[in-house]
């Protein structure tokens, strides 16, 4: 059964604990052009089917690597029935020192639970351009949908996915797509407007509903960051939307934004002292970039502070560097707007959105026409929903109370 050459696809399932803490992943092996690929699943960890490295299967033994920025896990195995058994040795990719080592086990999955989803991909036209994505349909559908928006950067559908994977177990018919530029989508993501990636949005939504054949009123929209901010965005263009979430949505514009994540990471390096003058500076610089002031002020600025050491950590954009205008958007006044059920969460360890961000929202929100809204923090959470667990800091585990809460409201705007 285990042999290279008859192996075909098998999924198995593993816990590693660590204090009173456990991460679930699951493994699939699949043999291809004469040998085996594994593919390694864990929503604990936001992650899908990414490939695994230097994977082999000889024999009653199974290695294979995962790797991130940070760590490498290397997973050994040794088949005991229907089981392997092995252990779970975590590397510092810069040292190469070993870190810690973990028992642990992959059980056969008697019904490989991907068999109850079926994923196509598909193409469809925005704006001139061909953009891709893929449509997640369970077997027992609820006749809900769940559209993810497009996020910050040259990020794809990717990393969407592990979200896309675990809504669809419950029953949520998906759709995700790669931006503009990224993937497989045709563009350029960093010479388009806000206005111009919520249109995307927008177009990949309707293509959504009608592949789906659900209407607009059975769809929500989900976004975090810049993808949070777009949420109320698209709300209020499409009011026959059914409901909205936004993770990690900032209170402002998105330059405000980023001049909160640069003084979080820059603090400690200048002083308190130095702080005010120091954000002074790095505000120019991201309001030149921004196209909010001319480059004689940057330049005046930057003179006036030129012999001050905390200059080396402001970063002040050459007079060339192309203009972002997506740094002056705010999603607040289109929280005014909406009409439906939203539900805005935010980590209260976030080091990119102002602290005081979910408040703003919520008093925003208070002043539309929304009657079924929710505003939740969460604690030891930060911007990407991970939570900071000192137990087991080699990997980025999602906060145990995230999707539990978003699928626990989702059921709640159901039954009413």
């Amino acid at each position: 059964m285990f042999a290279l050459g008859k192996l075909i696809a098998q999924s198995y399932s593993g816990t590693i604990y660590f204090g009173e803490s456990t991460i679930d992943y699951q493994v699939k092996l699949v043999e291809g052009d004469n040998q085996t690929k594994a593919f390694f699943t864990s929503i604990n960890m936001n992650a899908y089917e990414i490939p695994c490295q230097n994977t082999t299967l000889k024999e009653d033994t199974l290695m294979f690597y995962v790797i991130s920025d940070y760590y490498t896990y290397e997973y050994r195995y040794i088949k005991q029935h229907e089981m392997f058994n092995g252990d779970l040795k975590v590397y510092s990719n810069e040292t190469e020192q070993l870190l810690n080592t973990f028992a642990t086990s992959l059980n056969r999955n008697d019904i490989d639970q991907e068999i109850g989803i079926e994923k196509t991909d598909y193409t469809f036209e925005s704006n001139g351009l061909q953009l891709s994505g893929t449509l997640w349909k369970p077997r027992e559908a609820i006749q809900k949908g769940l559209f993810f928006v497009t996020s910050s950067q040259g990020n794809d559908r990717s990393g969407s996915n592990a979200e896309a994977y675990y809504f669809a177990n419950l029953g949520y018919t998906v759709f995700n797509y790669d931006k503009r530029g990224t993937g497989k989508s045709e563009g350029d993501w960093q010479s388009a407007t806000m206005e111009e990636l919520c249109a995307d949005d927008i177009n990949a939504l309707e293509f959504f509903s009608n592949i789906s054949a659900l209407p607009l009123s059975e769809i929500g929209v989900k976004g975090s960051s810049q993808g949070g901010i777009k949420i109320p965005y698209i709300l209020s263009k499409l009011p026959d939307l059914g409901f909205g979430i936004s993770i990690s949505c900032p209170g402002g514009t998105l330059l405000e934004s980023d001049l909160n994540h640069w003084k979080n990471l820059n603090i400690n390096q200048i002083g308190r002292k130095n702080s005010k003058r120091a954000l002074r500076m790095q505000e120019a610089g991201y309001n030149y970039l921004a196209g909010n002031i001319p480059y004689e002020s940057l330049e005046q600025l930057k003179k006036e502070n030129s012999r001050e050491d905390w200059l080396k950590y402001v970063w002040i954009p050459e007079r060339d560097v192309p203009k972002d205008d997506r740094l002056n958007f705010s999603g607040l006044p289109y929280f005014k707007k909406i009409t439906q059920p939203v539900l805005v969460i935010h980590g209260l360890s976030d080091e990119v959105i102002p602290a005081k961000s979910h408040k703003t929202i919520k008093r925003a929100i208070r002043k539309s026409k929304s009657t079924r809204y929710l505003c939740v923090t969460l604690e030891n959470t930060s911007h990407s929903m991970t939570w900071l667990n000192n137990d087991f800091p080699y990997f980025q585990i999602l906060s145990p109370e995230y999707l539990p809460l978003v699928s626990d409201w989702l059921s709640e705007i159901r039954s009413k």
